[in-house]
């Protein structure tokens, strides 16, 4: 036999009731919540200076590239602020000359980059390039070399790749032994000879003696030196070119050219055997991009 509710039949349907406007109440609240999360979500990630993806500093993450011929070049205050922190030192031999600034008196004792200073043809708007050269960055040295590629307007794995060719990126790096003591940068004579070139990019001293010792202690002098000079040879003002031959099937000077100048740093030349086979070792680098791999 059935047990009957203590309830009134009108009292059951009553607590049916609340339960079924309770239970869509809850879905109510759900549907509310999930709504406003898509609403509130977007707004949030779009408040003015919030990140989206995390970066080591607050500046914007940029690749820096070639700059064409007469184009304005960035100052070296903008360089530094537009570079993101590297996430490491590949280079710890470097820290010291990392961080080795000129002083104003080693800068302005610079040789002027001038026909009648350097007894070769430029263009009197290289020394303007001269001007601009400061040493004036500390970093990792990675940080550096993209500093002097966003300072020159050059690609910047093109700076690294000629550093890796130059010195594997160790600014210790010395070249060009001679037991000529009259080539040897001062102090450096042992008796039996002395290494010319020094730093990250290889300057040497008897072409560049005003670099000295700047070029040896401080990497970013070192790299921003060797890349004005670059830079004056990709503008067109490096004049003395045009008056030197070139290997067949290769273009006279002309501006715009940047490997080329970079085969000119190295020979001093215009596509003569020596620039064009530094020029190709430089490019073979660039392809590899050791720098990116494990173990650098």
């Amino acid at each position: 036999m059935k047990r009957h509710s203590k309830f009134f039949p009108f009292q059951s349907w009553t607590r049916i009731t609340c339960t079924v406007v309770a239970l869509l109440l809850i879905a109510v609240v759900i549907s509310l919540t999930a709504i406003l999360k898509v609403l509130i979500a977007p707004n949030a990630l779009r408040t003015p200076g919030r990140s989206l993806v995390p970066t080591s500093t607050s500046s914007p993450i940029h690749r820096f590239t070639t700059l064409p011929p007469g184009a304005v070049l960035p100052s070296e205050g903008e360089c530094a602020s537009r570079l993101r922190q590297s996430s490491g030192e590949q280079r710890p031999d470097n820290t010291m000359a990392n961080h080795q600034i000129p002083t104003a008196t080693q800068i302005a004792h610079l040789q002027p980059w001038t026909s009648s200073s350097l007894s070769i043809k430029l263009d009197p708007k290289a020394d303007s390039f001269r001007q601009q050269i400061t040493g004036n960055f500390t970093g990792t040295t990675d940080e550096i070399l993209r500093w002097v590629a966003c300072k020159w307007g050059i690609d910047e794995d093109i700076v690294r790749a000629e550093a890796v060719v130059e010195s594997h990126w160790h600014q210790k790096q010395m070249g060009d032994y001679t037991t000529d003591q009259r080539l040897c940068p001062p102090g450096t004579w042992d008796g039996m000879g002395c290494y010319q070139s020094y730093g990250i990019l290889q300057i040497k001293y008897f072409y560049n003696k005003s670099a000295w010792p700047m070029s040896r202690d401080a990497t970013a002098f070192n790299a921003e030196y060797t890349y004005g000079i670059i830079r004056y040879c990709y503008e067109g003002w490096a004049t003395y070119l045009s008056e030197r031959g070139h290997l067949p099937g290769y273009p006279a000077y002309q501006a715009g050219d940047i490997w080329g100048c970079i085969g000119r740093w190295y020979s001093g030349n215009w596509y003569d055997q020596s620039a064009l086979d530094y020029s190709i070792n430089v490019k073979n680098i660039l392809i590899n991009k050791p720098w990116l791999q494990t173990g650098f």
